[in-house]
């Protein structure tokens, strides 16, 4: 027994090791990270125990013993789906759904627990055997019996939960700023094809190591994209702005420039504290009144903040400053703006659309300040 016990490890070595990063990760950045690190707290956790469920059902096997691999392989079916569930949340992390959404993408795995209780009924006749069974064959061999077509619940599940994965990741690389989404699209694809293989040859031992290892790399690159964006704001910031006015000039063709008005007499008359509320609730309405699949926010500095549009109409740049107007008009704040929209058409280049727009801004800047009777601050 302690022998097949250190070869279970011996075996899960690689898995067990990529665990423990995963762990000792996640929890260093649970604080800054909760939601995230949570998730894949639980992702590896389980990743681990379907190791252990495929080394017991294979010990069970082994020696005969019904009842043990029975448990288990119930077990395996009931947690598969639920380890692809969560690895979907972990790709529609910034999608904002109701309750209700997630309540109803989590409805199948109730239904997958039910259909896997039935086999642990071993004594009830027909009840035991409509998913899957264990029997003694004439060789005295445990053997595995498929119920049709209840025993492929779990994968169907599965199927679906894939499919939500590749959809919301397929979803968010239609944005511009791809690298935050590539790493997510290749995993879905590569656990695609895991699963597919697992079906269709019959394995069992493949799924958990190529998760953990796309779980790993893929948090790992999140940590890696969220130190390109600006701590108070969670918008991207100037270091990324620049990368991407080289990397996407050719198809920028809109710019929207953003100032706050009266930081400083928020900061002087009312704490930094008060002005980084109001920083964080403006970079809020921006990032939410934009077309993401089009449209970037960045915080340049201070009170600065200025959106591209990568290939979008002049139309959704309007909708956009519109909506912004709207929001802030709902709250305490003031914004100075201005935007320009880059026909293709005309010779207009991107240098001068954004001195336009700028000019735009501090023109409605000086409105600002002229109506509540002070000079314009900024020249």
């Amino acid at each position: 027994m302690l022998q097949d016990i250190l070869n279970h490890i011996i075996s899960n070595v690689p898995l067990i090791a990529i665990s423990v990063v995963m762990y000792f990760i996640a929890i260093r950045n649970i604080r800054i990270r909760k939601r995230e690190s949570i998730y894949f707290i639980a992702f590896t956790t389980i990743v681990l125990f379907l190791a252990i469920i495929v080394e017991v059902e294979e010990h069970a096997r082994n020696h005969n013993m019904i009842m043990l691999g029975t448990i288990f392989t119930s077990l395996g079916y009931v947690f598969r789906p639920l380890l692809l569930y969560i690895f979907f949340l972990l790709a529609d992390m910034e999608r904002k759904h109701s309750r209700l959404f997630y309540l109803l993408c989590g409805l199948p795995l109730a239904l997958n627990f039910i259909v896997y209780l039935m086999p642990l009924f071993i004594n009830v006749p027909g009840l035991s055997t409509i998913v899957f069974h264990y029997s003694i064959g004439d060789e005295g061999r445990l053997i595995f019996t498929r119920g049709i077509p209840l025993n492929f619940t779990s994968h169907f599940i599965s199927a679906i939960y894939l499919g939500l994965l590749l959809y919301f990741s397929i979803a968010k690389f239609h944005g511009k700023h791809r690298r935050d989404t590539i790493i997510l699209t290749l995993c879905a694809v590569i656990i695609v094809i895991t699963v597919t293989i697992e079906t269709v040859f019959h394995r069992h031992d493949l799924l958990n190591l190529v998760c953990a290892i796309c779980c790993m790399i893929n948090y790992v690159f999140i940590i890696t994209v969220n130190s390109a964006k600006d701590p108070l704001t969670s918008l991207y910031d100037r270091r990324t702005f620049d990368e991407d006015i080289i990397r996407y000039k050719k198809i920028i063709n809109g710019v929207i420039q953003i100032d706050m008005n009266e930081l400083k007499y928020l900061n002087d008359h009312f704490g930094h504290e008060a002005g980084d509320i109001a920083l964080n609730t403006l970079g809020s309405i921006f990032d939410s009144s934009i077309n993401r699949e089009t449209m970037c926010v960045y915080r340049l500095s201070g009170d600065e903040f200025l959106i591209l549009m990568f290939n979008g109409s002049e139309e959704q740049l309007e909708e956009a400053v519109k909506s912004i107007r709207g929001k802030v008009a709902d709250t305490m704040y003031s914004i100075a703006m201005g935007h320009q929209f880059i026909d293709r058409n005309s010779t207009m280049t991107f240098e001068e659309a954004m001195r336009i727009s700028e000019e735009l801004m501090y023109i409605d800047k000086g409105k600002f300040y002229q109506s509540n009777g002070r000079d314009r601050r900024k020249a």
